[in-house]
This record gives C-alpha cells, sequence and structure tokens, in this order.
C-alpha cells in the first residue's frame, strides 16, 4: 500500500506504482495488488467514487518478457467530506 497526496488519476498511478509493484509477481503467480491511498485535499467536490470506480486491473509487461504482469490496482479514498458537507 502506498499513499499520494499530489494526484489519484490512474495514469499518474499506473506510471509511478505499478511498474514495482509489477516486479515482486517475479517469483510466483504473475498477479499482484496495488492500494493507493489518496490523501490529495478534498476541499471541493462533487462526491466520492464507489469501489468499482477506483478499481481496476493493470498489465506491465517488463522489456523482454513473454508474460504480462496483472496488477489489481485500487484507490482507497483518504480526507474524505463528510456527507453531511454536501449540504451546506
Amino acid at each position: 500500500m502506498k499513499q499520494d497526496p499530489d494526484d489519484n488519476s490512474r495514469a499518474h498511478i499506473e506510471g509511478k506504482y505499478l511498474t514495482q509493484e509489477a516486479e515482486y509477481t517475479n517469483t510466483n503467480a504473475p498477479f499482484g495488488q496495488l492500494l493507493i491511498l489518496d490523501v490529495t485535499p478534498k476541499t471541493r467536490s462533487s462526491g466520492t467514487l464507489r469501489v468499482d470506480e477506483v478499481a481496476w486491473l493493470a498489465t506491465h509487461r517488463p522489456r523482454g518478457a513473454t508474460i504480462d504482469r496483472l496488477v489489481l490496482a485500487g484507490i482507497v479514498t483518504g480526507n474524505r467530506l463528510t456527507p453531511s458537507a454536501y449540504s451546506r
């Protein structure tokens, strides 16, 4: 599990963390898990995404490899606004 205070986009997360997570699969099944605690500021929001909207299957193939490494990636939303904050 990692935490990221800067960006919670899929492109950023995959670009920054996917290769490292995929490396852990070299000695076993080509499957890993990556969770990112999103600690970006939540000062303005139109709501929090559901679990099925922040989880995805990513693939990574190291140079020279013949098999993709599969990584189940997901974002755990931190710094959430309370639901009552949306009615103020």
